[in-house]
């Protein structure tokens, strides 16, 4: 089986494990304690978790395969790929020129 873990939209994961997909979903709503809903496929709500971390331990409890992993994983992957798209900018001391001032004496 092919275990995957995938941003769909921002705020959007769609998680494959063992066979079984699980979405989770922030709501956006700030006046809850829980803004991240795991639902199944067919978008029955599972559980509201605290953070998009504990929704993924959530899952991995549930399946008993490594969710936390694949879900570091594809942060470091992702990361990989959107650092190589952005322009790289010189560090700040290759564009301040060093003056002296005269000091009287």
């Amino acid at each position: 089986m092919d275990d995957s873990v995938e941003e769909i939209q921002p705020g959007l994961w769609r998680v494959s494990i063992a066979g079984i997909t699980r979405v989770i979903r922030h709501r956006g709503d700030d006046r809850s304690f829980a803004p991240w809903d795991v639902t199944d496929a067919e978008g029955r709500h599972l559980w509201s978790a605290a953070s998009l971390e504990s929704a993924f331990r959530w899952i991995q409890a549930r399946t008993g395969r490594p969710a936390e992993a694949l879900f570091a994983q594809t942060l470091l992957e992702y990361t990989a790929r959107t650092a190589a798209l952005q322009p790289q900018v010189p560090a700040e001391s290759d564009h301040i020129e060093q003056r002296r001032v005269p000091t009287s004496g």
